[in-house]
C-alpha cells in the first residue's frame, strides 16, 4: 500500500512537471503562428487525454513513461480538487492586476456584463434548453450556471497583441473576475438543489445569493486588511510577502466555502482587489512590481494545468458524445450568445442613455460580444459536476459533455477570428494623435541616433554618412501638425504621470510617510482621469481641487469649533502640512527637469506652456503652505527641519549603496552603516505633534490689538478665542443675520462686501465687532479670499473682554469709528 501511495506520488510530480513544460514549450508557437496559448493547451489536453484513455491501463510495464501515463490519470481524476487548488490564483491574479480606478470608471458597464448577463445567460441556455430537448429545467440552469463563466486569457492576449484601447482590455477583465464570482455562487445553489431535490422559494433562493455575494465580500475585504497590516511590517521581503498573499487567496476561498458558507469565490476577488487598491501605497513599490510578477507567474501555472488536465479528462468524457449532446451544444451556443447580444446591444445603450457608463462604441460592443469565450473556469466547474458521485449520473454526464464541448467551440471558433475582426474594424489602430507623435518620435529618435552613429564611427576613422538637418522643434514632421490645445492635453497626461513617478520614488525612499504617499498618488490619478476625459479645462478643475481640503478635515474642523476636541484637527493639520511639503517639493522637480523631449515633440509653445502651468501650481501651493505656516509657524519649522532630514537620510543611503556597488566598503560594513540608517529614518518618519493650544498664543500676538498684553493676559484672551478656518469662497458672517461673534485674521485675507464697494482685510484685522457693538444685524457680507485662518471670538466672550481690558476697547472702538466714517464718506 505504501509503495502504490508513492509510485502515485511520483506519477503525479512527473505528471504536473511535463505538463508546464508542455505548457512553456507551446509559448513560442502561439507566438510564431498567431494562435491563442489557450487553444493550443486544448489540443494538447485532448490530445493527452486520449493517450490516457487508450493506453492508461497498459503503462505499468513501461517505466517512467509508465508512470507518467498513470500521473496524468490519476491527477486527472481528482476533478473535486481542481476548485481548490486552481481557482483562487486564478482569481486572485485577475483582480490584483486589474487597474482598480478605471475599473470604477467602468463599474456599471462591468455589472451590467458581469452579475446581469450571467443571470440572462443562465435563464437563456436553460429555458431555451428546455423547451429544445425536454430535460430537466434544473439541470438545463445548472448547465447555464456552468458555460455562463467567462475567460478572458485568449481575448486579453488578442487585444494587447494588436495595440487595442485599455479600456476594452479592462471592460474584458473586469467582466471575467465579477462575473466568475456570479456564476460560482448561483452553479453551488443549483448542485445543491440537484443533490437534495429541494425546491427553495425565489425569495429564499434571492436572499441565499445575496447572503453568500455579501457576505464575500466582507470576508475579502476583512481578509485583505489584516494581510495588509502583516504585510506593511515586512519591509522588503518579497518572499515574506509573496507568501502572505498566497495564504491570503486560498484562506478566503476555503474559510469562505467550508466554514463560514459565505462565497468563497467572492471572498477571494474582494481580497484581491483591495489589496490592488491599496497595496500599491503600502508596499514599496519594487515589492509591489514583484509581487505582480510572482502572482502572473502562478497564474500562468494554474491557467496552464487547469487547461491540460481538464482537457485531458474532457478527451475521455467525449467518449459518451452523442447526437443529443450535439443538438445541446447548439442550442447552448445560440442562447449564450444571442444573451449576451441582448446585454451589449441592448442593455449597455440604456446605460449609456442614462448617464450611468461612457459610451462604448460599436466596434467595441463586437468584440466584447464576439470574445466571450469560456476557458479554465468553466472546464472546471464542468468537471467538478462530472465527479460529484451525489449527482445523478445522467446530471453529471451530461453538463460535462456539452460544457466541454462549447468550451473548445468558443476556442476554436471564436478566437481564431477575433483578430481579424479587431482590424476589420479598426480597433488596432492609433488615432491622429498618436500617429504625429509616433511619426514625431521616430524621426527624433533616429536623427539622435543618426549623430550618434556618426560619432562613434568618426572615433574609428570610418566614413561618416552624411547626416540630415534637424527638424524645427514646433513642427511635426509627418502628418498634419496637431492643434495646440490636442498638443498640451497630451503634455498635461505626461506631466501627471511624470509627477507619480515623483511621488512613487520619494515613498520608495520614505521621504514621504505611506499615508501622505496614498493621498498624492490618488489625488494625481483623479488629475489624470480629468485630462483624459475633459483636457486643459479638466486639468485646471482638477489641480483646484487637489489644493482643496477633504471631508476628513472638514469633519475634524466641525468637532474641534464645536466640541473643543483638538487632536483629530491636530492631525489633519499635519496631513495638510506635510502634504503640501510634498507637492511643493515634487512641483520644484518637475520645473527643474529637462523639458527637452516636450520641446522636440510637442514645440516649444506647448512645452513653455506646460512648465508655466507646474509653476503656477507650485506658486497656488506655496502660497497656501505660507498661510499655514504664518499660523502654526513653529510646527512649520519642525516639519520643515524633519523633511531635510529624511532627504538627507535618503542621500547618505544612496552614497552607501554607491560604495558597496562599487565594492569599497565589504557587506558587514554595508549592513552596519544601513541598521544605523534604519534607526534615524525611523526617528525621523515619526510624525512631530501638532498642539494646538500651545500655537494659540502665537497667533494672538499677531494681531495688533492683542500685541501689548502680558503674558498672563494672553492666555486669558486664549481661553475665549477659538481658532476657524474658512474655506476659499466660505461666507463668514452675512449680511441680515444677528451678530453672536467678531473674527481676528491671523492668516490669509476676507473681503468685505460693501454696497460702494469691496474692502480686502489682511493679517491683523478684524471684522463683525459693529454688529456686536451697536446690537444690530450684520451691514455686509464677509467672504474668505482662498484659505484664511481665524481666532472667533463669541459676543458673551466679547464682552467680558473689553470690560477686563479698557485697551482693547478703546482699540475696537476706534477702528469701529472710523470704519462708519469711511462707509458714510464713500456712500
Amino acid at each position: 500500500m505504501e509503495a502504490e501511495r508513492m509510485a502515485e506520488l511520483i506519477g503525479a510530480i512527473l505528471a504536473i512537471a511535463a505538463a508546464l513544460a508542455l505548457a512553456s514549450l507551446l509559448l513560442p508557437v502561439a507566438e510564431r503562428f498567431r494562435v491563442p496559448h489557450t487553444v493550443l493547451l486544448a489540443l494538447l489536453g485532448i490530445a493527452l487525454g486520449i493517450l490516457v484513455d487508450r493506453y492508461g491501463g497498459e503503462a505499468a510495464g513501461y517505466g517512467i513513461v509508465g508512470e507518467l501515463v498513470s500521473g496524468l490519470s490519476s491527477v486527472s481524476g481528482k476533478a473535486e480538487a481542481f476548485l481548490y487548488i486552481f481557482l483562487p490564483p486564478l482569481l486572485f491574479t485577475a483582480g490584483l492586476t486589474i487597474e482598480v480606478r478605471r475599473l470604477i470608471d467602468d463599474i456599471w458597464a462591468v455589472m451590467l456584463l458581469a452579475i446581469v448577463a450571467v443571470f440572462l445567460c443562465i435563464v437563456a441556455v436553460g429555458g431555451l434548453l428546455h423547451l429544445a430537448t425536454g430535460l430537466d429545467i434544473f439541470l438545463c440552469l445548472l448547465l447555464g450556471a456552468t458555460v455562463s463563466t467567462t475567460g478572458p486569457a485568449a481575448v486579453i492576449g488578442v487585444l494587447r497583441d494588436v495595440g487595442a484601447p485599455k479600456r476594452l482590455s479592462i471592460l474584458a477583465e473586469g467582466e471575467a473576475l465579477f462575473n466568475d464570482a456570479a456564476a460560482i455562487t448561483v452553479f453551488g445553489i443549483l448542485v445543491a438543489i440537484l443533490m437534495y431535490g429541494a425546491l427553495p422559494g425565489t425569495v429564499s433562493s434571492a436572499l441565499g445569493f445575496l447572503r453568500e455575494f455579501v457576505g464575500g465580500i466582507v470576508l475579502g475585504y476583512a481578509l485583505a486588511r489584516a494581510a495588509i497590516l502583516l504585510l506593511m511590517r515586512l519591509g522588503h521581503s518579497s518572499l515574506g510577502v509573496t507568501s502572505i498573499t498566497v495564504g491570503l487567496a486560498y484562506l478566503a476561498y476555503v474559510l469562505g466555502d467550508r466554514y463560514i458558507h459565505v462565497s468563497g469565490v467572492v471572498a477571494v476577488v474582494a481580497a484581491a482587489l483591495t489589496m490592488a487598491a491599496l497595496g500599491p501605497t503600502r508596499l514599496q513599490p519594487r515589492t509591489w512590481e514583484a509581487l505582480r510578477e510572482t502572482w502572473h507567474q502562478l497564474e500562468f501555472w494554474a491557467n496552464s494545468l487547469i487547461f491540460l488536465l481538464a482537457a485531458t479528462v474532457a478527451a475521455q468524457v467525449l467518449d459518451d458524445l452523442q447526437w443529443r449532446h450535439v443538438l445541446a451544444v447548439v442550442v447552448v451556443y445560440v442562447a449564450a450568445f444571442g444573451a449576451r447580444a441582448f446585454t451589449l446591444f441592448g442593455l449597455l445603450p440604456m446605460l449609456e442613455a442614462a448617464g450611468r457608463s461612457q459610451p462604448v462604441n460599436k466596434g467595441y460592443r463586437t468584440i466584447l460580444f464576439w470574445g466571450g469565450l469560456r476557458g479554465a473556469v468553466t472546464l472546471a466547474l464542468a468537471l467538478v459536476a462530472y465527479g460529484n458521485g451525489r449527482l445523478p449520473s445522467e446530471v453529471r454526464e451530461f453538463v460535462a459533455v456539452v460544457a466541454t464541448l462549447f468550451v473548445l467551440m468558443t476556442l476554436f471558433i471564436n478566437a481564431p477570428s477575433l483578430r481579424p475582426m479587431m482590424r476589420y474594424f479598426r480597433l488596432n489602430e492609433l488615432d491622429e494623435t498618436d500617429k504625429a507623435l509616433r511619426d514625431r518620435v521616430l524621426k527624433v529618435s533616429r536623427e539622435k541616433v543618426d549623430r550618434e552613429v556618426g560619432e562613434i564611427a568618426e572615433a574609428y576613422g570610418a566614413p561618416v554618412a552624411p547626416q540630415p538637418e534637424p527638424a524645427p522643434t514646433n513642427v511635426v514632421v509627418y502628418g498634419p501638425l496637431l492643434p495646440a490645445d490636442v498638443r498640451e492635453a497630451y503634455g498635461l497626461r505626461v506631466l501627471c504621470a511624470r509627477e507619480r513617478e515623483h511621488y512613487l520614488e520619494h515613498f520608495e525612499h520614505r521621504t514621504i510617510s505611506r499615508t501622505i504617499a496614498t493621498r498624492l498618488i490618488t489625488g494625481v490619478d483623479r488629475l489624470i482621469d480629468r485630462v483624459r476625459a475633459d483636457g486643459v479645462a479638466g486639468y485646471e478643475q482638477g489641480q483646484q481641487q487637489l489644493n482643496e481640503v477633504g471631508w476628513r478635515f472638514h469633519l475634524a474642523l466641525w468637532i474641534y469649533q464645536r466640541v473643543g476636541w483638538e487632536r483629530p484637527f491636530a492631525e489633519q493639520l499635519a496631513d495638510r502640512f506635510e502634504t503640501l511639503m510634498a507637492m511643493r517639493v515634487v512641483l520644484d522637480e518637475i520645473c527643474a527637469d529637462d523639458r527637452g523631449d516636450f520641446s522636440v515633440l510637442l514645440g516649444e509653445d506647448v512645452a513653455a506652456t506646460l512648465v508655466a502651468r507646474a509653476e503656477r501650481r507650485a506658486q497656488s501651493v506655496d502660497r497656501a503652505l505660507r498661510a499655514l505656516s504664518l499660523q502654526y509657524g513653529g510646527y512649520a519649522d519642525a516639519v520643515r527641519a524633519q523633511h531635510i532630514e529624511r532627504i538627507a537620510i535618503r542621500l547618505e543611503g544612496l552614497e552607501y549603496d554607491r560604495h558597496w556597488a562599487n565594492m569599497t566598503i565589504g557587506r558587514e560594513v554595508y549592513d552596519d552603516l544601513q541598521r544605523e540608517l534604519e534607526e534615524r529614518r525611523a526617528g525621523a518618519m515619526r510624525r512631530t505633534p501638532l498642539r494646538i493650544s500651545q500655537e494659540l498664543a502665537a497667533m494672538i500676538s499677531r494681531v495688533p490689538i492683542f500685541a501689548r498684553l502680558s503674558d498672563a493676559a494672553v492666555r486669558e484672551v486664549g481661553s475665549r478665542l477659538r481658532p476657524r478656518v474658512a474655506m476659499p469662497g466660505e461666507k463668514v458672517v452675512e449680511k441680515g443675520e444677528e451678530g453672536d461673534a467678531m473674527y481676528f485674521i491671523t492668516a490669509g485675507q476676507a473681503v468685505v462686501k460693501l454696497p460702494v464697494g469691496d474692502v480686502v482685510l489682511r493679517d491683523g484685522d478684524f471684522f463683525g465687532e459693529m454688529a456686536l457693538l451697536e446690537n444690530r444685524p450684520r451691514n455686509a457680507d464677509v467672504v474668505a479670499d482662498g484659505s484664511c485662518h481665524l481666532m472667533e471670538l463669541s459676543a458673551a466672550d466679547f464682552r467680558r473682554l473689553l470690560n477686563a481690558n479698557p485697551d482693547i476697547r478703546r482699540e475696537i472702538e476706534g477702528v469701529a469709528e472710523r470704519r462708519r466714517t469711511s462707509n458714510a464718506a464713500r456712500s
